[in-house]
């Protein structure tokens, strides 16, 4: 399919082409706590009851009656463990009538076992008592609706009550591998062959956001064979992503394959790498055509699959963190195209420089080596020196030698 810049979109016009089409209905499950990491609330949590129940203290020692120091530190070589004190350690409950605790740090037993309390202890009523509800209160707000829930999260939502937690079930996104070239993983590829490994990358990345690769086995460029799995991938999943066979080589026929079937089609964005990207909503559902090369399908998963898969579970795109750094190089975008640019940073006399990846890098320096991201506005060009703002994708590592 020939790519015509002027019909591109942009990446934000790609996403919300594909949000404003996207017909679904959200569907609820109920899972252990247990189970939930990773998993999007499908409602608001809220705690069930007090805790803790009752005032307990917040620290090892004893607790005492406040009315026993109104004169100041009492004698205390007469006192009786269970009458005029009681032990009231971390987490303890302790009976009513005692309203204070004393450090253990303040507390000592002479060898008959009598009470001494720290000359220097400043007496102060209701010290280290932690009332009901303190750590949360019934009905609390513990989570909202649309929160990925991580270990945290699944442990205050258990200790507020949630033994099973309403998720989201998790958006199943159909991954076809396309292209004659491509080989199962585990097989030495020979001569004009590649091992197919985005899917690994690719499903990876979905289980992070919360979704579920449905894989399917590799797809020949045969138009009656690519057709039946899109079909098949149609009926089985809530999104369809076809790697390969974006571009306009002679065996490129899966963005044809959606735009036959599609209610809304477009093909490119101005964007590089991975600008012959296509795009459709078919029977209410995305279908998107990513390109094959790993980078270029990296960069497609992370912008527009990833916001997908966001925008389905209530989610807004998370902010990476930024900061900012001394290009080592030129850095530039052609007209009308954004250049999506990875970069490696690193320190260098308690500088950070960031050094785009040489022409001659191979795709395993590459990855191995890019910790940082930088969207170049189209025809835009920064000069090296000069200080951009870039987006972390890892932590900060060597310079490129």
């Amino acid at each position: 399919m020939k790519f015509n810049a002027e019909a591109a979109l942009t990446r934000i016009q790609a996403v919300e082409a594909l949000v404003s089409r996207w017909e679904f209905e959200p569907r609820v499950e109920q899972v252990s706590v247990a189970q939930a990491c990773g998993r999007v609330l499908a409602q608001d949590c809220h705690a069930r009851y007090d805790l803790p129940r009752h005032r307990v203290s917040s620290f090892d020692g004893i607790a005492v009656r406040s009315a026993d120091f109104a004169a100041g530190l009492p004698d205390t070589s007469a006192w009786v463990r269970g009458v005029q004190f009681v032990q009231a350690d971390t987490g303890d409950d302790f009976p009513d009538e005692f309203d204070t605790v004393i450090a253990a740090e303040d507390v000592s037993y002479d060898d008959e076992g009598r009470l001494t309390l720290s000359p220097d202890l400043a007496f102060r009523k209701g010290n280290a008592v932690k009332r009901a509800g303190a750590t949360m209160g019934e009905g609390e707000l513990l989570y909202e609706e649309g929160t990925q829930l991580g270990p945290e999260a699944i442990a205050i939502l258990a200790a507020g009550g949630w033994a099973q937690v309403p998720v989201r079930e998790r958006l199943r996104i159909a991954y076809v591998p396309t292209g004659n070239e491509l080989v199962a993983v585990g097989t030495v590829p020979g001569r004009g062959q590649n091992v197919q490994t985005n899917s690994l990358m690719l499903g990876a990345y979905f289980q992070q956001w919360g979704a579920r690769m449905v894989e399917y086995g590799i797809v020949p460029d045969d138009r009656a064979a690519l057709g039946a799995a899109l079909e098949r991938a149609l009926e089985e999943a809530d999104m369809v992503l076809i790697n390969g066979g974006s571009s306009r080589g002679s065996e490129d026929y899966n963005s044809e394959l959606l735009q036959e079937r599609a209610t809304f089609f477009a093909h490119g964005v101005k964007a590089v790498p991975g600008r012959p990207i296509g795009m459709a909503i078919i029977g209410g559902k995305p279908a998107i055509n990513v390109p094959g090369p790993m980078i270029a399908a990296f960069l497609a998963a992370d912008w527009l699959v990833q916001a997908l898969v966001r925008f389905y579970y209530g989610q807004p795109m998370p902010r990476r963190a930024t900061v900012s750094a001394v290009l080592d190089k030129p850095l530039g975008a052609r007209p009308g195209f954004e250049q999506l640019a990875r970069l490696a940073v690193y320190e260098e006399d308690d500088v950070l420089h960031a050094a785009p990846v040489p022409g001659c890098a191979t795709l395993a320096e590459n990855m191995r080596s890019v910790n940082a991201f930088l969207a170049v506005p189209a025809g835009l060009r920064y000069e090296a020196g000069e200080t951009v703002e870039v987006e972390l994708l890892g932590t900060v590592a060597g310079a490129w030698s």
